[in-house]
């Protein structure tokens, strides 16, 4: 997005602008990572840069951030009373606000302002996915607190509507007259996908549409505040619109409103974790999150060194990865098991139990092991009694997860 040459209302917009008294960032200190998440499912995560050899005004930064967030939920969710965007948060001090990283750039500030922004963004994209974001299940709001060389460019974004990572990047000293809130919902429309492939409204400029200068989207701004600006005009380019291309309502970084939160619960038998493929379950201990009612999740366990993955029991079947799609509270339990189990035969009568492949006082746990009852001259194999084996057959397959006692019977031929 890019600034008109002429800026009408700047004192006013800064004034007027959502969350310009906002409380500011609850976080605390500074954090190059993406801290444990305590959102569900895809999510924005904000993120802080600066050139290499910038001052450290992180806490000022920080809170600029914070403000924008809180502003442009509380516009969208005014746009769209069903949906929201998704920002990752985290604890700090047992309050959960937006999570926000820092991240010192490689680059000094003379070679970021010595190059465009288009250049810029790509090389910023490339340095903060080299430093570990790189998600493929989350967007990234980023703030550059820098300059490039094209003076009056608010910010860069480009995305696609099912799949991350993607950038959105805000550049305040580009554009100062200009409310960073503004340009950080515009370009994340980007970064979620806008405007769609097949949008044929502005032949001129396809990756905005032209329509009215009140869309957030529109590629030019005079400085005015976001609360001024509408999400699509009309409703016919990229938001809430009935056309045949793809719409950024339906993007599954965007919170629910007009759906029920639902839990899942899981629990543990044995010593492993249980993490889910979207953000939101990383547990060693039972736990209970929420989700989107709808969404769909893939849980995958994982024993401790001392233990093996058995299976799922209550929502989840089996040993393989449990894959729900939530549309009420479900339950599942990760079952682990001993690496080795003790094995006790013993007899009743005259005759052995041998196995197959040979067994001591333990067996490697999950393997399949083969029991023989094999009678003594003068002696018949009568039956297993109790334990894991049952009936008169005389082998038998046992299940070998847990502690294995086995007990052949014989008797005397008459």
């Amino acid at each position: 997005m890019r600034k008109l040459a002429l800026v009408v209302g700047v004192l006013a917009a800064l004034w007027l602008a959502p969350g310009a008294f906002a409380a500011g960032w609850c976080g605390t200190g500074e954090n190059a990572k993406d801290m444990p998440d305590t959102v569900t499912s895809r999510q924005i995560h904000a993120i802080v840069a600066v050139p290499s050899d910038a001052p450290d005004a992180f806490a000022a930064q920080a809170n600029q951030v914070a403000d924008d967030v809180t502003s442009m939920v509380g516009w969208w969710a005014g746009q769209d009373p069903t949906r929201i965007p998704r920002f990752d948060q985290a604890l700090f001090n047992g309050s959960q606000c937006v999570d926000i990283s820092f991240v010192r750039l490689p680059s000094t500030t003379a070679a970021y302002a010595g190059t465009g922004a288009n250049v810029d963004f790509r090389n910023i994209e490339l340095q903060l996915v080299g430093a570990g974001f790189d998600e493929i299940y989350k967007k990234y709001l980023v703030y550059f607190f820098g300059s490039t060389a094209d003076d009056g460019v608010c910010g860069v974004g480009s995305g696609d509507l099912s799949s991350g990572p993607a950038f959105a990047v805000v550049i305040p000293a580009g554009c100062a007259e200009v409310p960073s809130d503004t340009t950080a919902t515009h370009e994340l429309l980007h970064a979620l996908g806008a405007v769609p492939p097949g949008d044929t409204h502005c032949p001129a400029d396809p990756g905005h549409p032209c329509d009215s200068p009140t869309d957030v989207l529109y590629p030019y701004t005079g400085g005015e505040p976001l609360s001024t600006k509408v999400l699509d005009f009309n409703h016919d380019d990229y938001y809430g619109h009935s056309q045949s291309w793809p719409d950024i309502q339906d993007s599954l970084w965007l919170h629910r409103l007009d759906v029920p939160q639902v839990g899942l619960t899981v629990s543990f038998s044995g010593a492993g974790s249980v993490r889910s493929d979207l953000p939101g379950v990383s547990c060693t201990a039972s736990c209970t999150t929420q989700w989107d009612s709808g969404s769909v999740v893939q849980l995958e366990a994982d024993p401790a060194a001392t233990d093996r993955f058995v299976r799922w029991t209550g929502a989840c079947t089996g040993r393989a990865n449990c894959s729900l799609t939530l549309a009420q509270a479900a339950t599942v339990s990760a079952v682990f098991g001993p690496l080795r189990i003790p094995v006790r035969l013993s007899t009743a009568g005259q005759g052995t139990v041998t196995c197959t492949p040979k067994c001591a006082k333990t067996f490697a746990a999950g393997n399949v092991l083969r029991l023989s009852a094999v009678a003594a001259k003068g002696w018949k194999f009568a039956g297993w009694s109790g334990g894991a084996c049952k009936g008169t057959r005389p082998t038998c397959t046992p299940a070998t997860d847990y502690a294995l006692s086995v007990k052949a019977r014989f008797a005397k031929k008459r």
